[in-house]
C-alpha cells in the first residue's frame, strides 16, 4: 500500500492494486495506473537467517486512450519512483512501518503500446525495491 500512496501522490491520478482504480465508486477515466506486485526474494545475514531484507518487483501499468497521456504518466511514475532532491534524498518518500527501503531502480521501461482498434494505450514499468527491517533489540 505504500507503493501505491506514493504513486498516487507523485503522479496525481488515480492508482489500482492489481485492478482498476474507483474514483467515487465509477471506474477511473484514463489516465491511470494499476500496480501489480510480484514478489521477489528474502535474505539476511549469514548467521541469524532473520530474513531481514527484500528485494521486490513492482510493475506499474499505465492505461491512457493517447500515447502522450502515457508517456506523460509514465514520466510522472518515474519521477516518483527515482526522482531526488537537492539534497539527495527520495522527492516521494516510501513509509512502511519496521522497514527501510534503500534503494529502487527502474529495470524495465517498454514505453507505450496502443492497441489494435487505438482506443486504449497501455505502457508497462518494472521497478525493484531493496528493503531492510529492523528488528527491536538488534544492532547498535
Amino acid at each position: 500500500m505504500a507503493v501505491r500512496t506514493m504513486l498516487v501522490a507523485a503522479t496525481g491520478r488515480p492508482c489500482g492494486v492489481g485492478v482498476l482504480p474507483l474514483v467515487n465508486g465509477k471506474p477511473a477515466p484514463p489516465p491511470y495506473s494499476v500496480l501489480y506486485p510480484m514478489g521477489g526474494p528474502v535474505d539476511g545475514a549469514p548467521f541469524s537467517d532473520a530474513s531481514e531484507d527484500a528485494h521486490l518487483t513492482y510493475q506499474v501499468t499505465i492505461v491512457a486512450a493517447r500515447v502522450d497521456q502515457a508517456e506523460w504518466l509514465a514520466d510522472r511514475v518515474r519521477r516518483g519512483f527515482l526522482g531526488r532532491t537537492s539534497a539527495g534524498g527520495w522527492e516521494q518518500p516510501l513509509t512502511v512501518a519496521s522497514a527501510t527501503v534503500w534503494a529502487r531502480e527502474l529495470v524495465v521501461d517498454e514505453g507505450a503500446d496502443p492497441t489494435v482498434t487505438g482506443d486504449v494505450v497501455t505502457y508497462v514499468q518494472r521497478y525493484s525495491l531493496s528493503t531492510t527491517t529492523s528488528h527491536p533489540g538488534v544492532g547498535p
